[in-house]
């Protein structure tokens, strides 16, 4: 199947947070009732949620010329090719769809958070609301019947597109070219991190400055999984073992013989029989 992709062209973008309210109209995601203070930043809500998987970033950033400008950002699921999150997901609810894209089965979650642990770029959040991750997924209802994800929609800019990946590196491409004489950063995010994402942005000011990490990488859950992986394996194995010699050991034992053996017909019973009948005599009163 053809592997798809996002577009984020942060030049075009005028931090509208349209794609923002639409994600979470067609997500049937509620907004936080709380009201936040002051934080410095016009960035609301402050971070993701597992009931914000899309959210507008506001940076602010001094050109070249010494002029302040914005650097605005997508923070949002990447959807990696080599998925942290799925690497280390226990239940294969974090898993690969055909387009390439990283879907979540709310049905497979068990809230371990592991993938939380594991996103290098913090994208999965804890929903306290439903006790499982959330994330973007890309709008696999949509796309699955040819729409554009909700947020590509929306975009009355431009800013954002959606089609296949290869497609959206060739316009990443081509914007930087057009725009390299002013800013000098321009660059092409997620053609290559991560083995390739599927989120491909065009960032005028460069990955830091719009929030994004220069060399994202898999942090350490992941190598610990990989290294536990086959100790867990063993132990399963070992634990198969103890029940195969528990069962070639069992073998031949015929519990009505033993009865027999323990309280025969004429009334008697074994020493060991009698010696426990003596001490719940003892601790209980008539035998």
């Amino acid at each position: 199947m053809t592997k798809n992709a996002i577009y984020y062209d942060a030049s075009k973008c005028t931090a509208c947070k349209a794609c923002q309210i639409s994600c979470k109209q067609w997500n049937q995601l509620p907004s936080p009732l709380e009201q936040p203070g002051w934080t410095g930043s016009y960035e609301s809500p402050a971070r993701n949620s597992g009931d914000t998987w899309l959210r507008t970033t506001f940076n602010e950033v001094t050109t070249a010329d010494g002029k302040v400008g914005w650097a605005f950002g997508r923070d949002a699921c990447q959807h990696c090719t080599e998925a942290a999150c799925v690497k280390v997901c226990p239940t294969s609810a974090m898993h690969y769809t055909d387009d390439g894209t990283v879907g979540l089965s709310a049905e497979k979650c068990i809230g371990c958070k592991y993938c939380i642990a594991a996103c290098p770029f913090d994208i999965p959040q804890f929903s306290e609301r439903e006790g499982i991750s959330r994330k973007c997924w890309q709008c696999q209802n949509r796309t699955q019947n040819g729409l554009s994800p909700a947020c590509v929609a929306i975009c009355p800019t431009g800013a954002l597109q959606y089609g296949e990946r290869s497609a959206m590196i060739s316009l990443a491409k081509d914007r930087v070219e057009d725009i390299k004489s002013a800013r000098p950063e321009a660059m092409v995010y997620g053609d290559t991190q991560m083995d390739g994402l599927h989120v491909i942005q065009m960032l005028p000011y460069g990955a830091e400055a719009h929030g994004m990490p220069v060399a994202p990488a898999e942090r350490v859950v992941n190598a610990i999984e990989t290294l536990l992986r086959p100790l867990t394996v063993v132990g399963v194995l070992g634990l198969a073992g103890v029940a195969l010699a528990s069962f070639i050991g069992g073998r031949g034992f015929n519990q009505e013989e033993a009865l027999k053996h323990a309280y025969p017909d004429d009334g008697s019973a074994t020493p060991e029989v009698l010696v426990v009948e003596e001490v719940v005599a003892d601790e209980g009163g008539d035998a």
